[in-house]
């Protein structure tokens, strides 16, 4: 018999489809300009065979009790933004973005951002009314969490290595569907709202929130939850598609009926509680589900080879992103950008001031296969074991760092040793990850 996924429960609704229903299936991501990117091959791309499978022997498992505590934790971290009552920030930490108009900075086509949109952005984000609203709401669909109220973006040079397109500075993050947020206050223009999410803050369009009152968040917030374990789903309704839905989605579970559910918006802006079918099996999951060799080759392969999307852009994962979505199904919250994430382990162990020999015998004693991250300033990756002597990892990574200060560009998630182009004759030797990764954080 085929093993499946789900080991705690498995809860699809096998029905007929009805026009009425909301309905969770397969589907893909559409693509877009990150699709065409630079995708450059290096000698462990190659050699190494872009699958994880074969290092999902070597784990270390965990307990029932041990999974559990990790994902009360999660779920508490998760609801953050509606139990605290109001935005956590301080005017001064919601406004850092500000400094982007003392800069020099570009659109995507290489032309000037004058000061002129600066200051007419500056005026809409309407921080006079900052923290007067304090409502929870709920994201409807999946969504951007920009740094400004605008989906115009903003790039350093792009005629630089490692700057341009995808590195949007205003992509501050993506929101998965039904995510739990608490709206400070509206733009000027009202198209946009800037909210607090479990794990950033930032700009979210008005169309793709409704409010939360209290008998929406009881029905919600119920303690039965579910999580998708197949990426790039698609939802629709009787009217066509409403999002695309990314592994890692949390989707509540109806003690009653067993479905799903998710949040739809009434004619006042307010969320209503809406019922999912699901047809398809193995792509959603009682949370958390079991860290066992099977579920992780189903989870981490589903991740190899995405297009790399800063911030989440177009639909795509980052480095930080990768890890936080790897780790949601079996119920580990990550926070969202990789500094925040060396933090957040159980145990971290500093690698500064090693050789690269001890580096890699550190890693190899002490880093825990698919439980493990490993850390550079600036970038994160999953360790999945030893091979030939070498540390292994699954990443999400932009490229190579070459002598004359460009890049070998990778542009996507990738299996690697932690020297990915040692090969090649103009790799800058210090820039490599092995030299400059500072440590290995234990789950």
């Amino acid at each position: 018999m085929k093993q499946k996924i789900i080991t705690f429960a498995l809860l699809s609704i096998l029905s007929s489809t009805l026009l009425a229903e909301t309905i969770l299936s397969l589907g893909e991501r559409e693509k877009s300009n990150i699709d065409y990117m630079p995708s450059n091959d290096v000698k462990d791309t190659i050699k190494i065979k872009q699958d994880p499978t074969p290092f999902t022997k070597h784990i270390i498992g965990m307990s029932n009790e041990e999974q559990l505590e990790y994902d009360r934790i999660y779920n508490e971290k998760f609801f953050a933004p509606w139990n605290q009552g109001s935005v956590q920030l301080s005017k001064s930490e919601a406004t850092w973005q500000f400094k982007y108009a003392k800069e020099k900075t570009y659109r995507s086509d290489g032309q000037l951002i004058p000061k002129s949109w600066y200051n007419y952005i500056i005026d809409n984000s309407n921080f006079k009314d900052f923290q007067t609203l304090n409502i929870p709401a709920i994201t409807i669909r999946h969504t951007d969490l920009r740094l400004f109220p605008s989906s115009r973006g903003i790039y350093y040079d792009p005629t630089r290595a490692g700057e341009g397109f995808p590195f949007d500075y205003s992509q501050n993050s993506a929101l998965h569907i039904n995510t739990p947020i608490m709206v400070s206050h509206y733009s000027k223009d009202k198209l946009w709202v800037y909210v607090e999410a479990p794990f950033a803050s930032g700009w979210v369009k008005v169309e793709d929130i409704a409010f939360v009152d209290n008998e929406f968040q009881q029905a919600f917030q119920n303690g039965h939850y579910a999580i998708t374990v197949k990426d790039n789903l698609k939802l629709y309704d009787e009217n066509g598609e409403i999002s695309l839905v990314k592994m890692g989605s949390i989707f509540p579970i109806d003690p009653e009926t067993k479905k799903y559910i998710i949040a739809k918006k009434d004619e006042k802006g307010f969320a209503k509680v809406e019922k999912v079918t699901v047809n398809d099996i193995d792509i959603i999951a009682y949370k958390p589900i079991k860290f066992n060799p099977f579920n992780i080759a189903y989870i981490s392969k589903q991740l190899v080879g995405e297009p790399y999307g800063w911030g989440g852009k177009e639909k795509c994962r980052d480095c930080s992103a990768l890890t936080q979505d790897f780790f949601a199904p079996f119920g580990i919250y990550l926070p969202r950008n990789s500094r925040q994430q060396a933090k957040a382990g159980n145990e971290f162990i500093s690698l500064k001031g090693l050789s690269e020999k001890e580096k890699k015998e550190t890693i190899i004693n002490y880093a825990k296969p698919f439980r493990s991250l490993l850390f550079v300033p600036g970038h994160i990756t999953l360790y999945l074991g030893e091979k030939d002597g070498e540390p292994i990892i699954l990443h999400n990574y932009w490229g190579v760092r070459l002598n004359d200060g460009s890049k070998r560009i990778m542009g996507r998630a990738i299996i690697t040793t932690t020297k990915p182009g040692a090969e090649l004759p103009n790799v800058k030797k210090k820039s490599m990850l092995i030299n400059t990764l500072t440590g290995v954080v234990n789950f």
